[in-house]
């Protein structure tokens, strides 16, 4: 080595080759960008390995990074490998989270899952785990992740500790981790949780009005308020409303189309829309980011809102349901109003079990959906007044 000067690499300019001996190269491309490289034979093959940029590597540290391949090669270590193996070794789990969440979420058929899958791991597991090597984690890791919201947020905190497991499986099958992690002793590590019932906590119907109230008046931003509000009267699921994008909207017909890769039944699902929630809409319109695709995006961005933003604001105001719980009471309302069942089934987009009746069954009911949706409306409103709603957004 030696044929290069520092004071000889800053003058080069012409794009080419430049050797410093010894198999490492100076190489400046037809941008003018000035990179190192180390050339070298392995059983009779020639191989290049990219050192870096040379404005991060001076030529002493290209001719050290050179130095350090050249030994690991006399002892049989191809230099290529070598930075392989500890990049996966170094490699974090916030890194490995994005590589698993890149690699899966294309497969998704609900597009909310794209999202929530990814979130939940950024809230409550990056801060902990987040800047650590996936290869070091260990149980007690994952324990310290999960006890501030074992109780708190059971049904949340159990997706993040089956989402750590996936990451966790990945990186051992990936060949970064030798072992992965029992999550049935961490789990044996955290309190009991209560038995779930296998339902979405909900609110009773005539208790939906008094809510209602409580939210309009509630010191909740604008926009939460809002969503919540929209989520009941349109007895739509939490991730459609956080999700839902102005191009579904269409304001004369009054009608919000969700398209079919939001939807669980993979088929696209109209949803009328009552006096209020078009009044909600144009409040929402006023609170636009420029060209925000998402009604109820996050300020300053055009992320979703967060699924937790909506449980918290239930949570202070004292109630122990569900935001998906609301589309229970909208049900029972329905039942108890003596509403057609097959009408209340075709806003909440459920299924027909009944192969033989979804054959034929191949109206959405929209227009019969209309009045029973603005009755719902008129019902959980109440002598609810839209004005406080308006002043906080003035």
């Amino acid at each position: 080595m030696g044929k290069l000067t520092a004071r000889g690499v800053g003058a080069l300019k012409e794009p080419g080759r430049y050797a410093d001996g010894d198999g490492l190269y100076l190489f400046i491309d037809s941008g003018g960008r000035k990179y190192w490289q180390l050339r070298y034979m392995l059983a009779g093959r020639r191989r290049d390995m990219a050192i870096g940029p040379e404005r991060r590597y001076s030529l002493a540290q290209a001719r050290e990074e050179a130095m350090r391949a050249k030994l690991g090669l006399s002892r049989g270590i191809d230099p290529l490998d070598a930075r392989k193996e500890e990049e996966r070794s170094t490699r974090t789990f916030a890194e490995a989270a994005k590589l698993v969440h890149a690699a899966n979420a294309k497969g998704w058929r609900i597009g909310k899952h794209q999202d929530q899958w990814l979130t939940t791991l950024e809230n409550h597991a990056f801060p902990v785990l987040g800047n650590k090597p996936v290869a070091k984690i260990e149980r007690a890791d994952v324990v310290a992740v999960l006890a501030p919201i074992w109780l708190q947020i059971p049904e949340t905190a159990r997706r993040v500790r089956q989402r750590i497991g996936v990451v966790i499986d990945w990186a051992v099958g990936s060949g970064i981790r030798e072992h992965g992690i029992d999550m049935r002793l961490v789990t044996r590590a955290l309190p009991r949780q209560s038995k779930a019932t296998g339902h979405f906590a909900a609110m009773h119907f005539n208790d939906v009005p008094v809510f209602l109230k409580a939210l309009t008046f509630s010191t909740a931003a604008p926009k939460v308020r809002a969503a919540i509000e929209m989520m009941i009267l349109t007895a739509s699921r939490p991730g459609n409303i956080r999700m839902m994008a102005w191009d579904e909207i269409d304001l004369d017909r009054a009608v919000w189309t969700i398209p079919k890769e939001k939807m669980k039944t993979d088929e696209p699902h109209s949803v009328p829309l009552a006096p209020r929630a078009l009044e909600l809409l144009g409040m929402m319109h006023d609170l636009r980011k420029k060209d925000a695709m998402l009604v109820f995006h996050v300020a300053g961005s055009d992320k979703p809102m967060s699924l937790d933003t909506m449980r918290m604001t239930l949570r202070r105001l004292g109630y122990d349901a569900t935001a998906h719980g609301f589309r229970s009471s909208f049900k029972e309302w329905s039942l108890d109003a003596d509403w057609p069942d097959h009408l209340s089934e075709a806003a909440l987009a459920h299924t027909d079990p009944s192969k033989t009746r979804k054959a034929y069954a191949r109206s959405d009911l929209l227009e019969k959906r209309k009045p029973m949706m603005e009755a719902w409306a008129h019902f959980v409103m109440g002598n609810v007044s839209a004005s406080p709603l308006k002043k906080a957004n003035r």
